[in-house]
């Protein structure tokens, strides 16, 4: 069986801002500061990271409890601000998903800077939720490179046997997904769909490099898929 971990946010889909949206509003409710994200290199990172920083960067409380806090907030604005501006999925996503899906030797799974309930809200916005039974999320841990075997772990647990690294493949937008995979062993796979161009990827050696996923043969071809 092959393993498929994908990233959401400029890999599967665009939010059209909804997530930096998402922050600012609950920075608003929960401190009453007016914030911009201009400065805060938030690419890639996970939701919990980010909430850290943006707290410590505004001189507020950054502890679990205050982190957990702007958290929920952070979550009520997101769905709200979802379905205000509809985003949408990336072409040949939804072809490969279903494809894969219906395949008896892969597995989708997520590994995701969003936390678990922020990732469902997004793919459930465009009914991808339902593809991906388990996944490693910013719930886990703050530090998106621990993400890697711990999406590992939740493979073992879901199907009870551990995945050839050869077969596990890492898809994402960023570095920082290159990053995960190179760290466990696995394939990656990166696409030039978010804020970083394929070109700009290139330099990080990701195994496998598309500007997008439109042309869903070569994908096939890339993971094995006959």
């Amino acid at each position: 069986m092959k393993l498929l971990l994908w990233d959401i946010d400029g890999t599967l889909l665009n939010s059209h801002g909804a997530g930096e949206r998402a922050l600012i509003g609950a920075m608003k409710e929960r401190h009453d500061l007016d914030i911009t994200l201009a400065n805060v290199d938030y690419r890639g990172r996970t939701d919990r990271y980010i909430s850290q920083v943006l707290l410590s960067m505004h001189n507020r409380p950054d502890g679990d409890d205050a982190i957990s806090d702007y958290i929920a907030a952070y979550l009520r604005h997101l769905k709200k601000e979802l379905p205000a501006k509809p985003g949408h999925v990336f072409p040949g996503v939804e072809q490969i998903l279903q494809t894969t899906d219906s395949h008896k030797d892969f597995v989708n799974a997520l590994l995701t800077g969003n936390l678990k309930a922020g990732a469902q809200l997004k793919l459930e916005q465009h009914d991808l939720w339902k593809y991906f039974k388990f996944g490693a999320f910013a719930d886990d841990s703050a530090t998106r490179p621990e993400l890697g075997p711990i999406a590992l772990k939740r493979a073992l647990e879901e199907h009870q046997r551990e995945f050839d690294l050869e077969k596990v493949y890492i898809i994402g937008d960023t570095e920082h997904d290159i990053e995960v995979g190179k760290k466990i062993g696995a394939k990656t796979i990166a696409v030039g769909t978010g804020n970083f161009s394929a070109d700009y990827l290139a330099q990080f050696k990701p195994d496998y490099l598309f500007e997008d996923l439109s042309n869903t043969q070569e994908f096939y071809a890339a993971v094995g898929l006959a």
